[in-house]
């Protein structure tokens, strides 16, 4: 058993050790932070080589290496610190040493979350305060700073054509595009119908050959894709922004689609899409970037976006502290609307775009698993590709809120369903384990608020959605309405995972037909079911309540209702093909 210190050690002593134990945390950064990037700079040679099942593993690989060096420096700091592994005084001195050695590191912010991250594995369930860590203080927080290594700028003044050109001839790969010219074609017509619509100073001025086109660096790299991001830029200082995406084909490179403005780009750095990959050493840079071609997206959103979850989670405690300071007193958390679940109480509050998700002490019948269980289902979507229908998460363990923000209802309901999971310790209400995911109307109560219109093309989406996640070899299990949103862009997403599996793990079957009309009526199954077993002719049931959802569904996506749709999917998963996802509507695509 671990020698627990009771006394404060001398201070000769306490600073030898404070020091050593602020080297192993900086070390284990470095060598965690070399990790990913080294993973990162094959993203564009993967890209050229079609290696597409390699970017998949790539993702998950990198996805591993934050936790796994969390743990390689706990496991060192036990030995190093001894019998002072659980004295405060010594972590305060070291987190004083290790934000002394930081200080002017290009890469501060993640540096200070990667230190909070071995604290809270070395200490775990014990009252953690914030005094230990690097979390609200001002000083902790990082100031916009210049970014004017990342991007390159190309001026008008030889025509906005040729600014364009210039732009893509100047990006490096290994493969050839196919047909250059076309595809430049495209893109310059496309980028000036763009300005005329959404930023006419900069239409009127790349007519008088006035302004330039400003772009990073670095290329984005996701699933089968390569991003070009940047904006044109008028002499006034308005801009508007624009991602340009490269395919590579089996024919050579292609301009496929642009997508222009903040709104079309927040549609690519959206929540149910799976991480890029930027070949950079200057993440945070790149962060205050991107929040100058996306005002409206929050830090830990962008941070999330290239990889760096781990320090998105500070990120978005900063801003969820900060909403509730900043909203009214009469805001209070409270259930979240839609169907109450089997497995989870969720909840939020007014004004914050995001609910709170926290795994029940006992499920409702007839769900049957167990918290584990749940957690692996959560953690098997954090490795999944998410092709743009699973909501990522973020999980916390000990998150704590102002226990004054709390409805007497909601309180009392939590206390019920999720005590276990929960302390209150003076003002505060502490969370041991709880999911963070973004808020959506739930599909089930936007289908009884819209016209006949929009009720098609969710269903639409809604199939379009499940057919998806099939080809990206993901079952969501439990398909009723009420497990899917929808975004604020209307497309449907899955949130609720305690049924999802891979697609592969299933077997699809036709119901058997009954020997007789005995068996026929009889209400005891008349033939033997595996666990496995999934019978899609029943999928039906989930449009019990509303016979216009079901016909429009119906009439556009019945073949999800065939056990031969799903076999289907299954011997193309196995055959290793990968789906295309496009993180853009199809009419934005180049001819």
């Amino acid at each position: 058993m671990q020698k627990t210190s009771t006394t404060q050690p001398d201070n000769a002593l306490q600073q030898v050790i404070a020091t050593k134990l602020a080297r192993a945390v900086f070390a284990g950064f470095e060598a965690m932070f070399a990790q990913f990037l080294n993973i990162t700079l094959g993203a564009q040679s993967r890209f050229e080589q079609q290696k597409y099942h390699d970017v998949q593993t790539a993702m998950r690989e990198r996805l591993q290496v934050y936790e796994r060096e969390v743990k390689n420096v706990s496991n060192a700091v036990r030995v190093i610190a001894y019998s002072e592994l659980n004295c405060p005084q010594t972590w305060q001195l070291a987190k004083n040493i290790y934000g002394d050695m930081v200080q002017n590191h290009e890469n501060k912010p993640i540096a200070h979350t990667f230190f909070n991250s071995t604290f809270g594995a070395i200490w775990d369930d014990k009252k953690i305060r914030t005094v230990h860590l690097f979390v609200l203080k001002a000083k902790y927080r990082s100031e916009p700073r210049s970014y004017e290594n990342l991007v390159s700028r190309i001026s008008f003044k030889d025509g906005f054509n040729h600014a364009v050109k210039i732009l893509i001839t100047r990006q490096a790969f290994r493969v050839p595009f196919s047909n250059l010219d076309a595809d430049l074609q495209a893109l310059q017509t496309t980028l000036m119908a763009g300005a005329k619509q959404q930023c006419k100073q900069v239409y009127e001025l790349i007519n008088l050959n006035d302004g330039y086109i400003e772009y990073a660096n670095s290329l984005f790299f996701r699933n089968k894709a390569c991003y070009l991001i940047g904006r044109c830029i008028a002499k006034n200082g308005d801009n508007m922004p624009f991602a340009i995406a490269i395919l590579n084909t089996s024919k050579g490179l292609k301009l496929d689609a642009v997508m222009m403005g903040a709104d079309q780009l927040s549609l690519l750095f959206g929540f149910a899409r799976t991480y890029f990959m930027v070949d950079t050493d200057q993440p945070a840079r790149y962060v205050d970037y991107l929040s100058v071609l996306m005002a409206h997206k929050k830090r830990f959103e962008l941070f999330n976006a290239i990889g760096f979850i781990k320090h998105a989670k500070t990120e978005f405690y900063r801003y969820k502290v900060d909403t509730t300071k900043n909203s009214p007193v009469t805001f209070k958390y409270i259930t979240a609307p839609g169907t109450p679940g089997m497995v989870m109480l969720v909840f939020t509050i007014e004004g914050l775009d995001y609910v709170y998700k926290v795994i029940k002490d006992k499920f409702s019948a007839p769900k049957t698993a167990t918290k584990a269980q749940v957690k692996d289902k959560y953690n098997f979507v954090k490795q999944a590709d998410r092709v743009g229908r699973l909501v990522d998460t973020h999980e916390f363990r000990y998150l704590a809120f102002d226990l004054s923000r709390f409805s007497d209802e909601l309180l009392n309901q939590m206390k019920t369903q999720i005590g276990s999971s929960m302390v209150i310790s003076g003002k505060a209400l502490i969370l041991k384990h709880v999911y963070v995911e973004r808020k959506m109307t739930p599909l089930n109560l936007y289908i009884n608020s819209c016209n006949n219109k929009a009720l098609q093309q969710v269903m639409d989406d809604y199939g379009k959605a499940i057919k998806d996640l099939a080809a990206a070899n993901i079952f969501p299990g439990d398909m009723l309405m009420k497990n899917f949103g929808v975004t604020r862009w209307g497309r449907v997403v899955f949130y609720d995972y305690d049924e999802i599996c891979p697609l592969t793990d299933c077997h699809f079957r036709d119901v058997p037909n009954a020997q007789n009309a005995l068996e026929e009526l009889s209400s005891n199954t008349y033939f033997d079911i595996a666990e496995n077993d999934i019978f899609p002719s029943q999928f039906k049931v989930f449009f019990s309540a509303n016979d216009a959802a079901f016909n429009h569904f119906n009439n556009l996506h019945s073949n999800l209702f065939l056990a031969e749709f799903w076999q289907g999917c299954q011997q193309q998963i196995k055959a290793g093909y990968l789906p295309d996802v496009y993180p853009y509507k199809q009419s934005w695509r180049f001819k």
